[in-house]
């Protein structure tokens, strides 16, 4: 697998050398390419001038962000860039903001998943953190960027690998307010029946092996009678020296820590999934 990312972990004098790939196998997703039926050629998209009717080259473009109903503000790609650039933090560092529980994270703000690996000199600090966390039974909530965009993200332990999984920002979430949600009280019989059911389904634990993805195997199937045909054809980062005696760092972090107050965790708003 290749890197998408490259950089280091840091929380109090930590610093652990890794990148972050893919945790996704995008062979295995089912996807299409838009073909021209007379003749088979690939359909390709271009920009054009909605008012002009003409095509537009790459450095005509700016982008115009709506702050009203049909009122917009023109941005400039280097305003952006310095934007992003100012809300992720220092570039190349995945910053530890705090430990939380697992639980308390809510499964519809999960995004994309990634695998983190320590890169040279990286290996025992991060075998370190993925102990930690799993002992104390905790992720890691961290801001960093990727893709030239700010990302809040968690790590999440495993056996082996410690996953991270970007996380959508909390204004992004809908809160289910606003759906046709039953107001009726079920009754006392039919939640016990409906527990009963549960009980009688429920498993030691979930093998999503047993869950393969029928749709490819079917669309495979079809595929194998259809007759096939061509298309014609139309610098790493220097490494860091880790020079922080990595049991003194952890030492002197967990001093730090205690010397500054709590933070308190602001409340969820009220009707929030």
């Amino acid at each position: 697998m290749r890197p998408i990312w490259s950089g280091h972990i840091s929380f109090g004098l930590i610093s652990i050398p890794i990148s972050i790939y893919s945790a996704v196998e995008a062979s295995e997703r089912v996807s299409f390419r838009m073909l021209h039926r007379k003749d088979h050629a690939p359909i390709k998209y271009k920009k054009f001038c909605s008012k002009e009717d003409v095509e537009v080259p790459t450095d005509e473009i700016v982008r115009g962000y709506e702050v009203d109903d049909d009122e917009y503000a023109l941005l400039e790609k280097e305003e952006l860039d310095k934007v992003e650039e100012a809300s992720s933090g220092t570039k190349g560092e995945m910053e530890v903001l705090q430990f939380v529980d697992f639980g308390s994270l809510n499964p519809l703000a999960f995004d994309s998943p990634y695998y983190a690996a320590p890169r040279k000199g990286g290996e025992r600090a991060y075998a370190v953190l993925r102990e930690a966390l799993n002992d104390a039974h905790k992720v890691g909530i961290v801001r960093f960027q990727l893709r030239a965009h700010p990302r809040l993200g968690a790590l999440i332990p495993g056996p082996s690998a410690i996953a991270v999984e970007s996380l959508l920002p909390y204004e992004e979430l809908r809160a289910p307010s606003g759906l046709p949600l039953p107001s009726v009280k079920p009754k006392g019989g039919e939640v016990k029946m409906a527990e009963m059911l549960i009980d009688q389904m429920s498993t030691e634990g979930w093998d999503p092996t047993e869950h393969p993805n029928t749709f490819k195997k079917s669309l495979k199937q079809l595929l194998s009678s259809r007759r096939r045909f061509r298309l014609e054809a139309g610098g790493e980062k220097p490494e860091r020296e880790n020079v922080v005696d990595l049991m003194e760092a952890l030492k002197k972090s967990v001093g730090q820590a205690r010397s500054k107050p709590a933070r308190r965790v602001p409340a969820r708003k009220r009707g929030a999934a």
